[in-house]
Parts: structure tokens; C-alpha cells; sequence
């Protein structure tokens, strides 16, 4: 009885589930490392919650606080939908509250794609590398 399970589970599996997960066009799932409100890159990336984005969340954001010195004071990194990364919302900017201080944002649809964290306007940039291959 065992092996008669066993071969429906199988056929069950590669009928109903596995068809679903190859469908369409390439998978838009994408996993980000993801910290909050940490002081150095190594610490955010080396606590990342492995946990893929949900199906909105098509892109991974970083957003880097530094010092008048250029050292990082704020550091988080998410999943992110399109309304949140896009040219508009990306780059280097001085804050406000605190001109001295500088906010750089970036956004990148590959998995893993915010490893590193922007400094300056160019490589706080929106990098799309599968998303043009997959207009909606």
C-alpha cells in the first residue's frame, strides 16, 4: 500500500502542481536581502531573512543614510513593488531634517541583486535586467 502512495503522490505532484509553476512566461519571484534600520552592510546582509518577495514585490530597494563623512548611519533593504522603485524615487539626495546627511536609493530585479549599497549617483540607480525581458 506504500508504494501505490507513493505513485500517486508522484503522479499527483507532476499532474496538478509542478504545470503551475512553469506556465507563462519566466517567474517573476524574486528573493532580497532585507534588514531594518542597521549600521554597516555586513551586519544587514549577514541577518537577511532568505525568504522570497511576495508576487508584487518585483524589485529589491536599499535605501543608505550617510554622514557628512560618507559613513553609513541608517541602512535598510526590502522587497519593493514598482510604485516604490522607480526613476523618480531613486538616487542620492540630501535629507531635510539634517542637510549634511545624504540618502541614497536604489532599486534592481535580479535575486540577491542589493549585496552592495549605493554611495553616490552612480550606483544609486532603478537597474532592470529581467523586467524589460518581461514588459506586462
Amino acid at each position: 500500500m506504500d508504494l501505490l502512495n507513493l505513485f500517486l503522490s508522484v503522479w499527483w505532484f507532476s499532474c496538478f502542481i509542478a504545470p503551475i509553476q512553469h506556465v507563462g512566461s519566466v517567474s517573476q519571484e524574486i528573493t532580497c536581502y532585507t534588514c531594518s534600520n542597521k549600521t554597516t552592510n555586513f551586519d544587514c546582509n549577514r541577518y537577511a531573512v532568505d525568504r522570497p518577495c511576495f508576487p508584487d514585490q518585483t524589485l529589491c530597494y536599499t535605501k543608505h543614510i550617510m554622514d557628512e563623512y560618507g559613513e553609513t548611519t541608517l541602512l535598510s533593504k526590502s522587497c519593493a513593488t514598482k510604485e516604490q522603485c522607480n526613476h523618480r524615487t531613486v538616487g542620492c539626495y540630501l535629507l531635510a531634517n539634517h542637510p549634511i546627511n545624504m540618502k541614497c536609493i536604489s532599486c534592481c530585479d535580479i535575486p540577491y541583486c542589493n549585496r552592495e549599497i549605493p554611495t553616490n549617483e552612480t550606483n544609486a540607480i532603478l537597474l532592470l535586467e529581467r523586467q524589460d525581458s518581461n514588459k506586462e
